[in-house]
């Protein structure tokens, strides 16, 4: 039966965007930059009546990127002798933050523009750092675009980033 390399990639990235968790000192130590209750992860985008601020929007926006055949007799982890490619997946990631939300930090709170930055920061560490390890999947690199498209909505009081994530990994089949 094959494997889902591309659903358990982006279940391990919403799950550690949903805990906010990241390593702190060589892979030793890892940090949380929010609780689990502090922002709101979807997997794609919500009704309007349903979002939640402070969000972040996970949005698949490319599939079969980065792809190159391996061969036959070709090794990926625990498998042998299987034929394969390497395979890629893009994604957008959307953070938005109403004049409501805030955030505690060490005593301080984030608000508005303050919580956004706050957010891109700590975001690009959370899924700069996912750990794909628990998964099947074999992944060889990572490429993020960085934040772009910042802006306010003054019609909604939002405030909104977006940025891009690209994974390629080893498909064996």
């Amino acid at each position: 039966m094959a494997t889902d390399h591309i659903n358990d990639i982006e279940r391990k990235m919403i799950d550690n965007l949903r805990s906010g968790t990241y390593r702190t000192t060589a892979g030793i130590d890892s940090g949380s930059a929010w609780s689990t209750t502090d922002v709101n992860v979807f997997g794609q985008f919500p009704e309007t009546e349903d979002t939640t601020y402070p969000a972040i929007v996970v949005e698949q926006i490319a599939n079969g990127i980065e792809q190159q055949f391996m061969g036959q007799m070709v090794t990926s982890g625990s498998s042998s002798e299987a034929i394969g490619e390497i395979y890629g997946v893009g994604y957008d990631i959307h953070l938005a933050v109403n004049k409501f939300n805030s955030i505690t930090v060490g005593g301080t709170p984030f608000k508005q523009r303050r919580l956004l930055n706050y957010l891109m920061l700590n975001c690009a560490n959370v899924i700069m750092d996912c750990d794909f390890s628990s998964t099947d999947c074999d992944v060889l690199t990572r490429q993020f675009t960085g934040f772009r498209d910042m802006g306010y909505d003054p019609e909604r009081e939002l405030w909104v980033a977006r940025c891009g994530m690209a994974i390629t990994f080893k498909n064996t089949r």
